[in-house]
């Protein structure tokens, strides 16, 4: 077993997470020129409650198993590490079976009296076979998580977008070639989903099975006394409950969304088509732009529950704190740069990748909020390290509600419309992300380096000048030329001005897994770099 550090462990998933982001995103643009924003409305009208009951089905069990064996490991209790394991699965799998049934018995009833375009029931009683496949995996991905086998996870997560994307494209072309209709075009999705889920599920079975079996494991000798089976199902829970309560509460707020708003638009005067139209343009476009750089940050909350978990089994307070300020470092890196190129060029990027500048606005609405949204992941898994799960769902659910209020009073207005989901959900993202730092805060502390973030805040505000004038001098080049060399020129200036400002260092380079040396060797070469 190699195990990884929090810094190779983090990088691997950022790799993967990117590179099956840019699948995604590629598979979403094609789709959206497949179907169109009415078929992707269609199917993000039934996903918001498969994530309900998935949310159910994995009971939380992912965090729970990812924490409870990190400690495990290093008490080297291999007993524990396989009690966990196996409850998880017997709990996940229990649900599973008894929610699918109901899904295939009240299938027609979410149709008629949930949704409000009945050719929904399609892709949602397509996505039925979907719930087995992710309890299973669920509690696979969070034991190779407790044990920071991170590229285990990772090669699986690409696995799952590569099928998915082939046979959604496969499926969907073939149902409207034969004149399916747009319902059956959007149950094409469902059936890529499964297939490239369980194409990622069998991918972790089989290297558990092969390299990474229990029995296997090299942990130290256990020399304590054996623990109850009962202190170990409270010890999941414990971690569960809240993990799941919070992720229910927020899968309520995700599967009303569509509701609500569809019915806030009709209020509106807006029609059924065309709500449905703009929903998906909202969810299907804005969302996915506005989200992506979430695969760095992402990537960080996954790594630090184990990590934090470990450190304070092993009674190492000050590693806590460092992960803090790592997590809050990267993130600042990450999110201002990207907040400010998705505000500033909202437009060209709706119009250049999905052919819908009219969805900019809101897009630009949101985009001031992006750094706090980026920030919520590892905020809310430093609380899960740190046993305060329960306090991260206060914050969520509380942000749900605010977001769910504003969606009910503005987007039935016909002067604001659709802008105002935006506006909830920039309002819902600022309040939640608070209430974790002052939660933090108030637990272990929230230090940040002002120096440092002042560097990284002016390295931004030179990027975003300097692509300003850049762009008024490329209006000549077609779209998306000019914007890839827009963004690509200002994100190499922003690396530069961080080089130099010594905010990154050649040695900060050579952590990153097997290109770090090489990109140290360059960094040197850059005036004034340390």
């Amino acid at each position: 077993m190699q195990r990884q550090s929090f810094i190779a462990g983090t990088s691997v998933l950022i790799g993967a997470s990117l590179i099956t982001r840019i699948l995604g995103f590629i598979y979403r643009i094609a789709l959206t020129r497949l179907i169109g924003a009415e078929g992707i409305g269609l199917f993000q009208m039934v996903f918001p409650l498969l994530t309900l009951i998935l949310t159910i089905v994995t009971f939380g069990m992912g965090v729970s198993v990812s924490k409870l064996v990190a400690e495990s490991v290093v008490t080297g209790n291999r007993e524990r590490i396989r009690r966990i394991l196996v409850t998880a699965l017997s709990i996940t799998l229990t649900l599973a079976i008894v929610l699918t049934v109901g899904m295939i018995l009240f299938g027609h009833f979410f149709a008629r009296y949930l949704f409000t375009d009945p050719r929904a029931y399609f892709p949602f009683i397509t996505l039925t076979p979907i719930i087995l496949i992710i309890a299973a995996a669920s509690v696979l991905r969070g034991y190779f998580q407790g044990l920071q086998i991170m590229s285990t996870p990772s090669v699986a997560a690409i696995i799952e977008t590569l099928v998915r994307i082939v046979a959604v494209w496969i499926i969907a072309f073939l149902s409207l070639a034969k004149g399916k209709g747009m319902e059956y075009a959007a149950a094409s999705v469902s059936g890529g989903m499964i297939l490239g889920e369980l194409a990622g599920c069998l991918y972790m079975y089989l290297i558990y099975r092969r390299k990474i079996r229990i029995s296997n494991l090299p942990l130290p000798p256990y020399t304590g006394e054996p623990e109850p089976f009962t202190r170990t199902l409270r010890a999941m829970f414990e971690i569960a409950l809240p993990v799941t309560f919070s992720r229910f509460i927020g899968s309520i707020a995700f599967a009303v969304e569509p509701i609500l708003v569809t019915r806030s638009l009709l209020m509106a005067g807006i029609t059924t088509t065309l709500a449905t139209r703009m929903y998906g343009e909202y969810s299907g476009m804005a969302i996915p732009l506005l989200v992506f750089p979430t695969v760095f940050t992402y990537s960080l909350a996954v790594q630090l529950v184990p990590s934090i978990s470990e450190a304070i089994a092993a009674g190492q307070e000050k590693l806590v704190e460092r992960r803090l300020y790592q997590s809050f470092r990267v993130t600042a890196l990450v999110g201002f740069p990207t907040s400010l190129i998705l505000l500033q060029y909202a437009t060209p990027l709706c119009d250049a990748i999905f052919h819908h500048p009219h969805v900019a606005p809101l897009l630009a609405i949101m985009a001031p909020t992006g750094f706090l949204l980026y920030l919520q992941g590892p905020l809310s898994g430093i609380l899960q390290g740190i046993n305060k799960a329960g306090i991260a769902m206060r914050n969520s659910l509380i942000g749900a509600a605010i977001k769910l209020l504003i969606i009910y009073f503005l987007a039935s207005k016909p002067a604001i419309g659709i802008s105002g989901v935006a506006i909830a959900v920039a309002a819902s993202v600022t309040l939640t992300t608070l209430l974790h730092i002052n939660s933090v805060h108030r637990i272990i502390g929230f230090y940040v380096d002002a120096l440092d973030t002042a560097k990284i805040l002016a390295a931004t505000a030179a990027m975003g000048l300097f692509t300003h004038l850049l762009w008024i001098n490329l209006s000549a080049v077609p779209l998306s030329t000019a914007l890839t060399t827009a963004i690509s020129s200002g994100l190499m200036v922003y690396l530069l001005l961080l080089v130099m400002s010594g905010t990154l260092t050649s040695h900060a380079f050579t952590r990153i897994p097997w290109i770090g040396k090489r990109l140290a060797h360059f960094i040197k070469y850059i005036p004034f770099s340390k």
